[in-house]
């Protein structure tokens, strides 16, 4: 023989909704955020926060300036990656680690400003790197007279309106 028993529903939702704070997350926590996409590539608030505590940009907080330089970057990188530069030199690329060692505070605080943007000593070495293949590149298009800066801005406007950028509010 069967027996129903039958709880009162009123206090089962009760002790559901009871336990209801510990499943529910209680505040949402920004891990990390997209701040532009560039041609497909996108660039982080945790990328803008280490290369400006590593002095890899200039600035001294997240803010439309170095977004753009980060953007800025990001075109001159996909120009100078569709030349056959020569590569960087092996002291210049470990000069450049010690100067972005140095600004961090020594190696401890390097390693912990990488552990906070999610950077390891890798993507820094490939970011540094970059960054002197942009400057090989910018020395071996351009100049160095007075117009130099003016004809790099020109560059860059155009390489601009040539690619898809989409940009967030920082």
């Amino acid at each position: 023989m069967w027996t129903c028993v039958t709880l009162p529903s009123f206090s089962l939702f009760s002790f559901l909704f009871s336990l209801s704070p510990f499943f529910l997350p209680q505040q949402a926590e920004l891990i990390d955020r997209t701040l532009a996409i560039v041609s497909g590539r996108t660039i982080t608030l945790s990328d803008a926060r280490t290369t400006l505590a590593l002095g890899l940009v200039e600035g001294t907080s997240v803010d439309e300036a170095v977004v753009q330089r980060l953007v800025d970057r990001e075109l001159m990188l996909r120009e100078a990656e569709r030349y056959q530069l020569p590569e960087p030199s092996r002291d210049r690329l470990e000069a450049d680690l010690a100067a972005a060692e140095a600004r961090a505070g020594g190696e401890a605080a390097l390693t912990r400003v990488l552990l906070a943007g999610g950077f390891s000593r890798e993507r820094l070495r490939a970011w540094v790197h970059d960054d002197l293949r942009i400057a090989a590149y910018l020395q071996q298009r351009f100049a160095t007279d007075e117009r130099r800066q003016d004809l790099i801005a020109d560059w860059l406007s155009d390489l601009r309106r040539r690619a898809q950028i989409t940009i967030f509010e920082p």
